[in-house]
């Protein structure tokens, strides 16, 4: 996102926005998929299972909003953020594209719900309304308008591809042993350079559907009285690093035969770091925060620009009421395979979650963040790792009663694999995700 300082001009509209708003220069999804990132995103709590993403137990901000005497709307591009997992809960009008496969950019879903804020403004009340486009989402199909044209120089600007080998020095092991060094071909590159230009041109779409927005809140004398929070539920990995180890053989997110494309498995920076750009009453303006928050940060802070009390006590903070405060930690996300600890604003480690995983020696990996941002060189320092590690298990033993045991149905799973997850997971007769065993070498047969 240009918004952040990427070469291309991705986000016009939102630079624009975040003249006149603040932008979080670190902002960080508690999980690196949707369903578990928008359970903690859209409640404000903290879920230590990355597998349980049902909201039975705890309160939707819609919830509070509604409770406060909003109108409460919500336009859902993305199909398995339904009724079944209690989404629509706290919403009067609950908007969900209800098909297997994502195909909706985002300007209707945004002119969807500018149709909704001129349904509900007869009667003077304030108005709470989620939208939730799906682009930048894979399968990456940005419409043809909306395309930036083909970068050939981007292998240059990625560097030259002879001298580009993999190893942890280039594509840095994500808890996966290292292969023999390959050097990557212009056939490589030609495919990373391609999908990372449908990327950026799904960005740009997005941003169009934005500045829509943001053009009919004026024209209503809606914007300035308005707040705007933009997120993401998660990054995206463009074949930055490896793919684990256990990856299937034909897995198209993974080619040469290892580099990894996707979301949802691993929880690096490319994953897990998300925009966060608020606007409006009470936001200040023109304002570049670098301190490090988290997602379950942006429920208190909604409540708090709309002068809505909290429900109940909270374990994020609103963010421009805690002006001055020392740094947070430590910060933690959770996916299927792993967790990463994040402590002072500096020092990352991955720690492997699933026991086959462990079974295969997969190392812990710490990163230096201020050296290394992105997560290339693993630090050797096990007194940090060990304490890290004590912070992680005192954190999982105080929300882990947070998560009730209430599995996925198999429809669910079916929508999450039409969104490219799900592809090592089977279902048991009881209808319970398990993982499948790791591909067979040819000495196991």
């Amino acid at each position: 996102m240009s918004l952040y300082g990427h070469f291309r001009e991705t986000t016009p509209h939102l630079d624009e926005l975040a003249r006149t708003g603040t932008v979080i220069e670190h902002a960080s999804a508690m999980s690196s998929w949707t369903l578990a990132s928008m359970s903690m995103l859209i409640t404000g709590e903290i879920k230590a299972r990355a597998d349980v993403a049902v909201l039975t137990t705890h309160k939707h901000v819609a919830e509070g909003f509604s409770e406060a005497g909003f109108h409460t709307g919500a336009i859902v591009a993305n199909p398995v953020l339904d009724k079944k997992l209690h989404y629509h809960r706290g919403f009067d009008h609950f908007d969900v594209q209800l098909t297997s496969y994502i195909e909706e950019p985002a300007s209707p879903v945004i002119g969807r719900g500018i149709d909704w804020i001129d349904s509900v403004l007869s009667d003077g009340r304030p108005f709470f309304l989620w939208l939730h486009p799906v682009d930048p989402h894979y399968p990456f199909d940005p419409d043809g308008g909306a395309r930036f044209p083909e970068a050939p120089e981007e292998g240059a600007r990625l560097g030259a591809a002879s001298s580009l080998r993999w190893g942890r020095e280039t594509f840095p092991s994500p808890m996966a042993p290292i292969p023999e060094p390959t050097a990557l071909d212009g056939e490589a590159w030609a495919r990373i350079s391609a999908s990372r230009n449908l990327y950026d041109s799904e960005i740009l779409q997005f941003d169009a559907a934005m500045g829509e927005l943001i053009a009919a809140l004026k024209e209503r004398k809606l914007f300035e009285n308005t707040v705007i929070a933009v997120t993401s539920d998660h990054g995206e990995g463009l074949w930055e690093r490896l793919a684990l180890p256990d990856s299937p053989d034909k897995d198209p997110n993974v080619f040469f035969p290892s580099l990894y494309r996707r979301h949802g498995l691993m929880l690096h920076e490319e994953q897990t770091r998300v925009p966060l750009l608020f606007h409006g009453p009470g936001v200040p303006a023109g304002v570049r925060r670098p301190q490090w928050v988290q997602h379950v940060d942006v429920v208190p802070t909604l409540y708090a620009l709309a002068n809505v009390p909290l429900p109940k006590p909270l374990p994020g903070k609103a963010l421009f009421e805690e002006e001055g405060s020392d740094p947070r930690g430590p910060l933690i996300s959770v996916c299927s395979r792993s967790f990463s600890v994040t402590v002072d604003e500096r020092w990352r480690a991955h720690f492997p979650r699933q026991h086959r995983l462990r079974k295969m020696d997969i190392p812990v990996e710490l990163y230096d963040l201020q050296a290394d941002p992105g997560e290339r060189v693993v630090v050797d320092d096990p007194e940090r790792v060990e304490a890290m590690e004590e912070m992680l298990e005192a954190w999982r033993h105080r929300y882990s009663p947070n998560d009730p045991d209430q599995p996925l149905d198999r429809e669910i799973w079916a929508k999450l694999q039409a969104l490219g997850y799900g592809g090592e997971i089977e279902f048991d007769t009881q209808l319970k995700p398990k993982p499948q065993p790791a591909p067979k070498t040819q000495t196991d047969r």
